[in-house]
């Protein structure tokens, strides 16, 4: 049934592959206009897009990894590894086939094509994989609502900050956000079918679902085995 959801956010980024929209020009020239009218605006906008570039993300994400590592993590950093070189990887290929041009009157530096964009890309999936990796570990609910929500709405401020400053059409950014959506979870789904060892999540939780790293459930519950067996 996952695999099969991945379909329609697929489906959708194809129909984004078409053409620049009407929609797309009405937002930029809006864009454009604001940003030129409200320098503040325009500021921060600058400082939020920085967030989102390879060069700020590709240290974090490999830090993080790092950081699975030593703590024995090895398949959750093999996930985030893998997740966010074939994202980025499947872009560049996507980039090229597509071969939209940017916006001409955009108002930061830029390069190459612009579908899908690549700050959008790589804040969108770095986002999700670290949704991913660290909502299983989080015992309340408040905890996990809150790293969604600030996970998502800085993905969300990058990809906002790409058409403030006119460097991507909209559907440049909705469609990066779609291609997360398929290729990071179906990169979960193929890592999980590699042979090796089960995933100590899948051990260490306890009828509620909360992780257990230590394992302290299992001793109780083989703790009550044997007082059950001496009754």
């Amino acid at each position: 049934m996952t695999s099969r959801l991945l379909w329609f956010p697929a489906a959708g980024f194809v129909l984004l592959t078409l053409a620049v929209s009407r929609f797309d020009i009405w937002i930029s020239a809006g864009a454009h206009t604001a940003a030129l009218a409200h320098p503040a605006w325009r500021a921060v906008m600058d400082a939020v897009t920085l967030t989102g570039g390879t060069p700020m993300i590709g240290p974090l994400v490999a830090f993080g990894c790092l950081l699975l590592l030593m703590r024995g993590h090895w398949r959750q950093a093999l996930f985030a590894a893998t997740a966010m070189v074939v994202t980025l990887t499947v872009r560049l290929g996507i980039l090229g086939l597509v071969a939209r041009p940017r916006p001409v009157d955009r108002l930061a530096p830029a390069s190459n094509y612009s579908f899908p964009s690549g700050h959008s890309t790589a804040s969108a999936a770095a986002a999700l994989i670290l949704v991913i990796v660290c909502l299983p570990s989080l015992r309340h609910r408040w905890s996990r609502a809150a790293l969604v929500i600030m996970a998502g709405l800085w993905a969300l401020a990058v990809g906002v900050s790409r058409v403030a400053l006119v460097v991507h059409w909209p559907t440049d950014v909705l469609g990066a956000w779609l291609l997360v959506l398929v290729v990071v979870p179906a990169t979960g789904l193929l890592l999980d079918k590699l042979p090796g060892p089960r995933r100590a999540e899948e051990h260490d939780q306890d009828p509620d679902g909360v992780r257990d790293p230590d394992g302290d459930f299992e001793r109780r519950r083989a703790g009550r085995e044997v007082d059950g067996r001496r009754e």
